[in-house]
């Protein structure tokens, strides 16, 4: 077994279980003794509800640190390990699969929204990932308005893994580009669920509007 590969290994561990450190659980929980979990209505311990219930100061500090966890990672592989390498992929992907399923609740983690934006800062040197996410954010976001947040995040991934594919085939890093489609997938299926409850949910107002008029 090459020193890359044992390396790569090392780094993608490392990666899932700073990933599975939710902070967004945790330091409610711990500082302020709220389940963010249990009081929220999409029942997600991320950085906006954890604003929205526990106030903006410590969702601040959520978001740094999801930001982060996914930044250090990838700030420490990119110094040993080649982005040509699809082993890459694998320390991409590790910090966000680790925040989306957590193995120490059972599979149930975050949104992994804040994380893959740390993953993608980290490797800015090489690719501009995290412009073409934010940029496909913003679209969504500003023009074309998309309701509710987990549709919108299903689109935008769906966008940034299709960008990533188109990518592979003309000459872009092969790790960056299948890290990013991994990471796309793992964040389409965190926020599928919501996507389609909230279709379900605007459905049955729109019923219940037409019924009153």
């Amino acid at each position: 077994m090459n020193r890359e590969l044992v390396e790569s290994l090392i780094l993608i561990a490392a990666g899932y279980l700073a990933g599975s450190m939710l902070f967004g659980y945790f330091l409610p929980k711990y500082l302020k003794n709220m389940d963010i979990e249990q009081i929220s209505e999409d029942h997600n311990p991320g950085t906006a509800n954890v604003m929205k219930y526990a106030g903006i100061p410590l969702g601040l500090l959520c978001l740094f640190l999801d930001v982060m966890k996914g930044y250090l990672p990838l700030w420490c592989a990119a110094r040993v390990v080649r982005p040509v390498s699809l082993a890459f992929a694998g320390i991409m992907a590790a910090p966000v699969i680790g925040h989306a399923f957590p193995f120490w609740r059972n599979h149930r983690g975050g949104k992994a929204i804040a994380v893959t934006f740390g993953v993608l800062l980290g490797i800015r040197q090489f690719s501009p990932s995290i412009w073409v996410l934010a940029a496909i954010y913003i679209f969504l976001s500003v023009v074309l308005v998309v309701r509710p947040n987990e549709r919108r995040s299903v689109y935008t991934f769906f966008l940034f893994g299709a960008v990533s594919a188109a990518s592979l085939f003309f000459g872009g890093l092969p790790g960056i580009c299948v890290g990013n489609i991994l990471i796309a997938a793992v964040v389409i299926n965190r926020n599928w669920a919501g996507a389609c409850f909230g279709r379900t949910l605007q459905e049955e107002k729109r019923r219940i509007r037409n019924a009153d008029s």
